[in-house]
C-alpha cells in the first residue's frame, strides 16, 4: 500500500508499511476491489456493486495482511472487515499484521470520506453476496474470531457498521466470542466514551442472545470471564466492573474451570490483569481466592502471580534475553506487583506457596516483599473503615451543635423525651416553656456537656493547649488507651498498638520484613507487647470485658460503644504526639483456607 499515516501510537502500523496480498489466482477485477477498500479510494459505493456484479470481482476474497518485507506469517480479514473504520482514534486495534517474528501490530487504515460512504460500501458488498458470518482462520487452520466483520466492528467502536450487520438477517454471534474484550496493547489507552460504547454494545448483543456470557471458546473451553482476565490492563477499573456485572446478570459463572483447571482468576494473575483481579476477589469467596488447580493444592491464584513474576524477573536480568522480550518483561512487571498486591489484600493464603525448591523460595520472597507492602497500608485502611464507621456519629453531633442553642423547650422536649417528675405544687410561669429560646450561652454549655460522654479526641486525642513542638508541628494529646490487657487494673493501649501487634504477628509467621511501625518509634515495639487471650477493654459498668471471650462462638449480644465525636476532623494518625503519633489499623487474615491447583504443565508454559 502506498497511502500511509501519521501521529501513530508507538507499535502501530501505517499504511505504506503494510504489505496486502492476496491468494494466487485471484482476478485483477478482486485485486482492484481490496486495494480501493484498503486505500479507501473507491469514491461510490456503486464502484463496488459494480466491480462485483458486472466485472466479477470477488466480495468474500480475504486478503492477507504482513508488514512489508516480511514474508513468513500474515493475518486475513474477509473485505467486509477491512471495510469498517477503525473509530477510537489508534487508542484500541481492530486490524492486525503479522510482522515476522510471530507476532501481531496493529494497522491503521485510511478513513473513509464519509460514515454514509462507509456504509454504502458494506452494503454492496453484502447484497453481492459477501458472507456477514466469515471466520478466517490461520496457518495451523485454527480459527480466527477476532477477524469477523461484528468483532471488528466491535472493536472500532463503529457504531455505524455494527448497527447494520445487527439488522442482517442470518448473522451469527455465537462462535465468534463476540462478548471477549478487543486485544490491545501496553500503550493503548481507551476513553470513557470508547468504554461506553463497547458496554453498549455488550448489552445489545446480550439482549440478542443472553446465552452469550455462557458460552465456551474451542481451545481451552474457557468462558467470557476467562477472556476478559486475559486482556492488558488498558481498561479502568469501573469498565471492567461493569463489563463483569453484565456478563454475571446474564449467566456467566466466574469460577468455572477450563480444560487445564485454571479459573478466571487464575487467568487474571498469570496475566498481572490486576484490576480484573480486584474485580473478581470482590465477588468471589476465600475458597475461590485460594483455589488450586486440579489436585495440586499449591497451584493458586497467588502462585501463578509469582511464578509468572519470576519469570520476567529472570528475563530481564538474562543478558541473552532479546530486546523485545525486555521491553515486554519491564511492563508486565509492574501489574504482577500490582495483582500479587490484590490478591494478599483479598485473602490470598501465602502458606499456601511452594518451599520444596530454591525456585520455591524464589518466587515466595517476591511474594512477601509485596506483602510487606500490604501490612503497611493496613494502618491507612483501618482508620478510614474507622472514620467511615464514625462519620454518621460526627454528622449528628456537628449538626446538633448548630441546632441545640435555637431550639426551644419544646423542640427538645420532643427530640428528647424523658419521663414526667410530678410537681408537689404549682410552677410559676416560665418564658421557655411558652416557646421562649434559651439563652445562647446556656445552648453553648447544654450542647456541650451533651457531647462530651464521647468524643473525637477518645480516639485520637485532643489538641489540647494548642501548644507546638521543636518544630513548630501542633501537639496533640495522646488518644484514648481503650484496650486493657488481663483486666481493670492493667496497661492501657490504644487501637494503633493493637494493630501493630497484629502486623507484628503477620509478618512474624511469614517472614515479612520491612513493617514499618510508624509511631512512638523510640520505644521500639516494646508498647506493643500482650497476650491476644488478655487483651479486653474496661465495660461500662467498670468491669473488664474480655474480647477473645466475647468472639467466642455462639456469639452473645454485642455491646454498643458509643463512639461519637465533637471534633470535625477525620481521624488522622500522622501527627506527632509528645510521645509520637502514628497510624492504627486492623490487618486482615491472610490465611484463608482455599483449595489446591496443579502442576507446572499450563496452557502458558511447561516448566
Amino acid at each position: 500500500m502506498s497511502e500511509g499515516t501519521h501521529d501513530l501510537p508507538p507499535g502501530w502500523l501505517a499504511g505504506n508499511e503494510l504489505d496486502a496480498g492476496v491468494p494466487p489466482g485471484i482476478s485483477n477485477e478482486t485485486r482492484q476491489l481490496s486495494e480501493g477498500i484498503l486505500c479507501r479510494n473507491i469514491a461510490r459505493a456503486q464502484q463496488a456493486t459494480d466491480l462485483v456484479g458486472q466485472q466479477g470481482a470477488d466480495p468474500n476474497v480475504q486478503p492477507q495482511l504482513r508488514m512489508e518485507g516480511t514474508t513468513a506469517f500474515h493475518e486475513d480479514y474477509p473485505l467486509l472487515s477491512l471495510c469498517i473504520d477503525n473509530l477510537t482514534e489508534y487508542r484500541i486495534s481492530s486490524i492486525s499484521a503479522a510482522d515476522g517474528d510471530d507476532r501481531r501490530v496493529p494497522v491503521a487504515l485510511p478513513l473513509w470520506r464519509t460514515r454514509g460512504l462507509q456504509e454504502g460500501v458494506m452494503r454492496s458488498l453484502i447484497e453481492e453476496g459477501a458472507d456477514i458470518n466469515a471466520i478466517p482462520t490461520d496457518e495451523d487452520g485454527d480459527d480466527c474470531p477476532g477477524a469477523t466483520p461484528v468483532r471488528v466492528a466491535i472493536a472500532s467502536c463503529n457504531e455505524t457498521a455494527f448497527r447494520l450487520l445487527m439488522t442482517q438477517d442470518g448473522l451469527q454471534l455465537h462462535g465468534r466470542e463476540v462478548l471477549d474484550l478487543p486485544a490491545t496493547l501496553e500503550t493503548d489507552k481507551p476513553t470513557e466514551d470508547h468504554e461506553a460504547t463497547l458496554l453498549s454494545f455488550y448489552q445489545q448483543l446480550l439482549d440478542r442472545a443472553p446465552t452469550l456470557a455462557a458460552e465456551t471458546d474451542a481451545r481451552y473451553s474457557g468462558n467470557p470471564v476467562h477472556w476478559v482476565a486475559f486482556t492488558r490492563p488498558v481498561w479502568s477499573q469501573s469498565f471492567i466492573d461493569s463489563y463483569l456485572d453484565l456478563l454475571v446478570a446474564n449467566g456467566a459463572d466466574m469460577t468455572a474451570v477450563d480444560d487445564d483447571g485454571w479459573t478466571p482468576l487464575h487467568c487474571a494473575a498469570y496475566s498481572g490483569s490486576h484490576r480484573v483481579a480486584a474485580s473478581l476477589c470482590r465477588r468471589l469467596t476465600a475458597t475461590d481466592i485460594n483455589r488450586g488447580r486440579f489436585n495440586d493444592p499449591s497451584r493458586t491464584p497467588l502462585s501463578e502471580a509469582a511464578r509468572r513474576l519470576d519469570d520476567q524477573t529472570q528475563l530481564l536480568d538474562d543478558d541473552t534475553t532479546e530486546a523485545a522480550d525486555k521491553d515486554e518483561a519491564t511492563s508486565e512487571i509492574p501489574h504482577l506487583k500490582s495483582t500479587i498486591l490484590v490478591l494478599l489484600q483479598a485473602g490470598a493464603n501465602i502458606a499456601r506457596l511452594r518451599t520444596a525448591t530454591e525456585r520455591d523460595r524464589r518466587r515466595r520472597r517476591l511474594v512477601l516483599t509485596e506483602y510487606a507492602t500490604v501490612l503497611n497500608e493496613v494502618p491507612i485502611a483501618a482508620m478510614s473503615a474507622i472514620n467511615a464507621a464514625l462519620r454518621p456519629q460526627r454528622e449528628l453531633a456537628a449538626l446538633l451543635t448548630c441546632a441545640l442553642p435555637q431550639m426551644t423547650k419544646i423542640q427538645l422536649d420532643t427530640l428528647f423525651p424523658r419521663q414526667p417528675c410530678p410537681s408537689p405544687s404549682p410552677q410559676p410561669t416560665n418564658t421557655i416553656e411558652q416557646g421562649t429560646s434559651e439563652s445562647p450561652a446556656d445552648g453553648d454549655s447544654d450542647c456541650a456537656a451533651s457531647l462530651q460522654v464521647a468524643g473525637n479526641q477518645q480516639v485520637v486525642g485532643s489538641r489540647g493547649s494548642k501548644k507546638r513542638d521543636s518544630q513548630g508541628q501542633m501537639k496533640r494529646g495522646p488518644p484514648l488507651q481503650c484496650f486493657v490487657p488481663g483486666g481493670v487494673s492493667g496497661r492501657r493501649l490504644g487501637v494503633r498498638e493493637v494493630v501493630h501487634r497484629a502486623r507484628l504477628d503477620e509478618a512474624a509467621q511469614h517472614g515479612v520484613e520491612g513493617v514499618v511501625k510508624g509511631f512512638n518509634t523510640h520505644l521500639g515495639d516494646s508498647d506493643c507487647q500482650f497476650q491476644w487471650q488478655q487483651l479486653g477493654y474496661v465495660g461500662s459498668g467498670g468491669g473488664f470485658e474480655s474480647l477473645a471471650a466475647a468472639f467466642q462462638p455462639p456469639a452473645g449480644p454485642s455491646d454498643s460503644e458509643a463512639s461519637d465525636d465533637s471534633s470535625e476532623d477525620d481521624l488522622n494518625e500522622g501527627e506527632e504526639s509528645d510521645g509520637g503519633e502514628g497510624s492504627a489499623s486492623g490487618v486482615g487474615d491472610a490465611s484463608d483456607e482455599g483449595e489446591g491447583h496443579g502442576d507446572d504443565d499450563d496452557m502458558m508454559e511447561e516448566e
